[in-house]
């Protein structure tokens, strides 16, 4: 169901168009845009704002330094994942020769450079996964089995995606890279969009779903270990399943949190194991 749709002049002209989901997020919303409005090649943004209640659709009409498309809908029953089908819709409706379509979600901050990496990439592969970390300042205060749960989880993601570039490197995709596929750092080939479908309009997953889909058609995917977006550690999110829900369980869950660290602590040290290995073959294969 589409309410409402606002569209500045020119908007879409770019080739280059970020969708956000945003549910209730007038707080968070100004400083995502303020950082999309830093990135020289990051100029046309379409926030979809689902079943707000606040002034979200409001604040994202009367952002400077960008051009913003607002979508306002009804409350959607698919959640996030129909929010992005949507907007990436209406997008193509509005610029039908955009080339890129990227998301990320209304309580990240892209980091510097995030827009030049995505456009540059997108000369070689047909999706680009970015990398999320928690906001500092919100992830300091935290329960410290929590913060030192999601380090260790971090690691081993980043010693396994280190471990198959090794073990099959790759010219689109080289080292350092990472092994998330989340829909807060995520861009598409517009032809590639499409050809997979588009997203779910499910409540979560909607991003591994559709990655996996491209690369299961053998899609070109790079997960370039520089492309960052920092998101909240807030313990009430929007999106069921989301990064809110998976903090909160593991605070009020902290006898299951210490078997899992456990757990990642063998898998690290058994990945940096096998890491050592393949350099002592390599060296050893060069001499």
């Amino acid at each position: 169901m589409r309410d409402d749709l606002f569209i500045p002049s020119d908007w879409g002209v770019s080739g280059f168009i970020v969708a956000i989901p945003a549910r209730n997020e007038a707080d968070r919303l100004p400083v995502t845009l303020s950082a999309f409005a830093s990135e020289p090649d990051i100029q046309d943004v379409i926030v979809i704002a689902n079943g707000c209640s606040d002034a979200t659709a409001t604040i994202a009409r009367r952002s400077k330094g960008l051009r913003v498309a607002v979508l306002e809908t009804g409350c959607l029953s698919g959640g996030v994942g129909e929010a992005r089908r949507m907007g990436m819709q209406a997008a193509l409706d509005a610029a039908p020769h955009a080339t890129i379509l990227a998301t990320t979600d209304a309580d990240c901050v892209v980091m510097p450079g995030w827009g030049h990496i995505v456009r540059s990439a997108m000369e070689k592969v047909d999706v680009i996964c970015g990398r999320v970390v928690p906001d500092p300042e919100e992830f300091a205060r935290l329960p410290r089995i929590v913060r030192m749960h999601g380090a260790l989880e971090d690691e081993v993601a980043a010693l396994g995606a280190e471990l198959d570039g090794l073990r099959a490197p790759c010219t689109y995709d080289p080292l350092p890279r990472h092994g998330q596929t989340p829909g807060a750092s995520l861009a598409f080939r517009t032809g590639t969009y499409l050809a997979a479908g588009g997203f779910e309009a499910i409540p979560c997953h909607e991003d591994r779903r559709i990655v996996a889909r491209i690369e299961a058609s053998g899609g070109r995917i790079a997960r370039p270990w520089d492309l960052v977006v920092t998101a909240s550690c807030r313990l009430e999110g929007r999106a069921p399943g989301g990064m809110a829900d998976t903090i909160s369980a593991r605070a009020t869950d902290q006898i299951r949190l210490q078997g899992e660290i456990a757990d990642l602590r063998r898998t690290a040290k058994y990945l940096r194991a096998l890491i050592s290995a393949h350099h002592a073959s390599q060296l050893a294969g060069a001499v």
